[in-house]
């Protein structure tokens, strides 16, 4: 039994050259670690201890 979104990931991913299928992955890796940079930053941003005025 396929998927409906089995079916549309295949479709919308036409056969590429290898060049530039490997330059598809580093661009998705390359986005995927700077997400996890940016979401680790905003993690220490949000659970940084803050200072009380009393």
């Amino acid at each position: 039994m396929t998927l409906l979104s089995q079916d549309l990931s295949r479709e919308r991913i036409p056969a590429t050259a290898p060049d530039e299928l490997a330059a598809r992955v580093r661009a998705l890796r390359r986005a995927r670690r700077e997400a996890q940079t940016r979401a680790s930053r905003v993690r220490r941003v949000l659970l940084a201890p803050t200072s009380s005025r009393d």
